[in-house]
């Protein structure tokens, strides 16, 4: 059984990788038309930039396990473009097909973020310098910022991440959410956001569980039991749709909080520490299905106990 020996055994078995999250700002030379799910663009510019991208985007990304040929997440992630505006933060993707198309004016600065393992951080680096002035839907696409926004080496024993002194944890949705399906591969998903589910991929994605069996199972089960959503979860958390390749497609939206059990986290060793490290990835690599489009995109606030 996985708890054997304690979570701190499961994070030990793990080789730690550097996961590192980087935002691009830029801006266009003439105003543009955007596709209605601009996490298309990032995805392209980065193409353009480094044409080694290509494959990882665009091909399933496979790996040999126990003899047999496992399909796994791609390293890397982006988000969709957004703006600032007095303050707020605007996510550009559309949620119905027709009406007013998306614009970019040429004097308005639009950012994106990536999110990538180590293996890649050459690739992306390049790429990042090989799109300042690429032209894309017909104009130049000039860069005006790059800064590294956070860097963690995972799993680990100290993450960057504490829940000392914690009562909660919220999590806001800034792209659409697909949620992984953690006991069956399907094409549907899930939609109903308790934290092991809305963690899943970052679970088995630490832990190296490429496989769904009871093993992985049961620590998405724990992760459940020690984040429990609150009665307001559906107050907080949307059904919403999103357009992509002419297609509208069900997502979540919002946000959702939940409360940290300490009863269970204080009750198994290193499970407080492996938490942290599952918090902490999210934070760089998003959650859910079909972050390298785009979705998946989450900010994480841990909430202080008063």
């Amino acid at each position: 059984m996985v708890l054997i020996g304690g979570f701190d055994r499961i994070l030990l078995s793990a080789s730690p990788r550097k996961y590192t999250l980087i935002e691009v700002c830029l801006r266009v030379e003439k105003n543009v038309v955007l596709p209605p799910f601009t996490g298309k663009v990032p995805k392209s510019l980065l193409i353009i930039g480094n044409s080694k991208l290509y494959d990882i985007f665009e091909k399933p990304f496979i790996v040999e396990y126990d003899g047999a040929k496992i399909q796994v997440p791609k390293p890397l992630r982006v988000t969709p473009l957004y703006i600032r505006n007095n303050g707020d933060v605007k996510y550009l993707w559309k949620k119905k097909s027709g009406g007013p198309s998306l614009r970019l004016r040429r004097d308005i600065t639009a950012c994106f973020k990536i999110g990538f393992e180590e293996g890649l951080e050459r690739d992306i680096y390049y790429a990042v310098a090989g799109m300042d002035n690429a032209v894309l839907f017909d104009s130049k696409w000039i860069i005006e910022s790059v800064r590294v926004e956070k860097s963690f080496k995972l799993p680990s024993q100290y993450p960057g991440v504490s829940l000392e002194n914690i009562s909660g944890v919220r999590v806001f949705f800034r792209s659409p959410i697909k949620l992984v399906d953690p006991w069956k591969k399907t094409r549907y998903g899930r939609f109903l956001p308790i934290a092991g589910v809305l963690f899943a991929y970052n679970i088995g994605e630490l832990l190296r569980l490429l496989k769904r069996d009871i093993e992985y199972w049961y620590v998405v089960s724990m992760v459940s039991a020690a984040l429990r959503e609150t009665h307001k979860i559906w107050e907080t958390v949307k059904k919403t749709t999103y357009v992509y390749d002419g297609k509208e497609l069900p997502a979540l939206s919002g946000y959702a909080t939940y409360l940290v059990d300490d009863e269970i986290i204080n009750g198994i060793r290193g499970f407080r520490v492996f938490l942290e490290n599952i918090i902490a990835h999210a934070m760089v690599m998003g959650v859910g299905s079909s972050r390298a489009i785009g979705l998946g995109h989450v900010d994480i606030y841990l909430l202080e106990r008063n």
